[in-house]
């Protein structure tokens, strides 16, 4: 556990390094109310997400309830996408005990129309901060 805890510190310090990635986020709007960890853990996240969207190589949007289930619901997803045109799009699925990674064109292609569809239904990003900022005032 530590060492996954490690490494997520790490891959967050990418976004503030010289030449950080381009990172676009939807999350549901289901983890930001469910309450983990308790009133200050809670806290403590939405104030990270805060400052992390206003990263200018980050976009940040919620999917609300209101979008309803997707294809993707429940599970993680990530699609990695590579400057260098010789290196073929990644999708990293990360489950409970491992992660997958998968570069068959099909199986990439598939998950971007999910995550296309999803951040079409997802409220815009100028929306995330307003959104963010309501629910901490939950927990002051």
């Amino acid at each position: 556990m530590e060492r996954l805890v490690r490494l997520r510190m790490e891959r967050q310090r990418l976004l503030t390094r010289e030449d950080p990635p381009r990172l676009w986020v939807v999350l549901d709007e289901a983890v930001l109310r469910r309450p983990f960890g308790g009133p200050d853990v809670m806290r403590e996240q939405l104030e990270h997400l805060l400052r992390v969207m206003e990263l200018p190589q980050v976009s940040l949007q919620i999917a609300p309830f209101s979008v309803g289930a997707n294809a993707a619901a429940g599970t993680p997803v990530t699609i990695l996408r590579f400057d260098d045109p010789q290196l073929p799009d990644k999708v990293y699925l990360e489950q409970l005990t491992g992660a997958v990674y998968l570069d068959k064109r099909h199986e990439v292609d598939q998950y971007m129309l999910i995550m296309d569809r999803l951040c079409t239904a997802a409220n815009p990003p100028e929306d995330t901060g307003r959104f963010l900022r309501h629910l901490l005032g939950q927990y002051r």
